[in-house]
């Protein structure tokens, strides 16, 4: 009697064993399913206490200290919003960082804008962003974590072969090397292809990356979990052509990466004429942009078919540049 208790019970726990194996293995594939649709936003945090008194918000720049943002995560299967961090500004790390800047001969309005969002391994992200003032401009790169309503530490860029350049797209390749593009022109071409070391936030012009055409705009880096690095390229007579940067098979005669045309961007079967806002790239490898082809208040999230270049609307979205984390 005591033997078949005993086996009945070995059975029983045999049963719940396996049941709590596969509730775990379910649970397991629902929160990767789950991360899976989580797209992150970022934009600059508008104040309504500045607006109400008429203080313009350029006005308000200090380059020693980060701008405001606000950090958006988005589930792309309900379409909602999951959270909203508002993450202040605080003072760099390396304030005695000499930068190449110089007085602007002609006067502009002082603005701030963020150029990227990329992610890192550890699930933390960098946010690039440029301050343009009188006396010139100021590039600086924000380390932040999803979870946290502080930023972990901010640098001044530096390392510009030309005073006053501005970083304009960033993605992190290794743990603490980037690639990035550079504008020698505030924005517009021409552009270079560099390094940045995020522990310094020093930029180094590579013999081996590719070198860029100087009539057109190349923007918009992001890197799909397999390597495959992304980008966008735009030509003065319009057209956007999704890209991608291939940093392993170099050119035989100039020995430095190629820039691979992979399609002409299209919405609503027309060639997209204004470049996008922002590329990003699932865990399961698609590719998602971030643009505004009908000039709309509010900027739209995009599916990009990479074969045809046909990009299809999934929702609006209030950001300026969006990513996928990566942990």
């Amino acid at each position: 009697m005591n033997l078949r208790i005993r086996r009945r019970r070995f059975g029983q726990i045999a049963i719940l064993s396996a049941a709590l194996s596969a509730i775990a293995n379910f649970a397991g594939k629902t929160v990767a399913q789950q991360a899976e649709s989580i797209i992150y936003g970022v934009s600059l945090t508008s104040s309504s206490s500045i607006i109400n008194i008429g203080i313009k918000v350029g006005e308000l720049i200090d380059v020693n200290i980060t701008p405001a943002v606000t950090l958006i995560s988005s589930d792309l299967v309900s379409g909602r919003d999951l959270a909203t961090i508002q993450l202040p500004g605080i003072s760099l790390n390396n304030l005695d960082t000499l930068i190449e800047t110089a007085n602007k001969a002609l006067y502009t309005e002082p603005s701030e804008r963020l150029t990227a969002l990329t992610p890192l391994a550890d699930g933390s992200f960098v946010i690039a962003s440029v301050a343009s003032t009188r006396t010139g401009n100021v590039n600086r790169i924000i380390l932040i974590d999803a979870k946290s309503t502080r930023p972990l530490r901010a640098l001044r860029v530096s390392g510009f072969r030309r005073v006053n350049g501005t970083l304009e797209s960033l993605v992190a390749i290794k743990e603490n090397n980037f690639l990035g593009v550079v504008s020698l022109n505030e924005g517009t071409p021409p552009f270079d292809l560099v390094n940045l070391d995020l522990n310094s936030g020093k930029l180094n012009y590579s013999d081996d990356l590719p070198i860029l055409a100087a009539n057109l705009r190349f923007s918009n880096l992001a890197q799909a979990p397999d390597g495959t690095i992304y980008a966008t390229l735009l030509s003065s007579q319009g057209g956007t052509t999704l890209v991608q940067v291939d940093l392993e098979n170099k050119a035989i005669v100039s020995g430095r990466g190629k820039i691979i045309r992979l399609s002409e961007l299209k919405y609503d079967g027309k060639p997209l004429e204004n470049d996008l806002l922002s590329l990003a790239v699932s865990r399961s490898g698609e590719v998602f942009a971030l643009a505004n082809p009908t000039n709309e208040k509010t900027n739209s999230l995009f599916s990009v078919d990479v074969k045809s270049g046909e990009m299809k609307f999934v929702r609006k979205f209030a950001a300026d540049k969006i990513a996928f984390a990566r942990a």
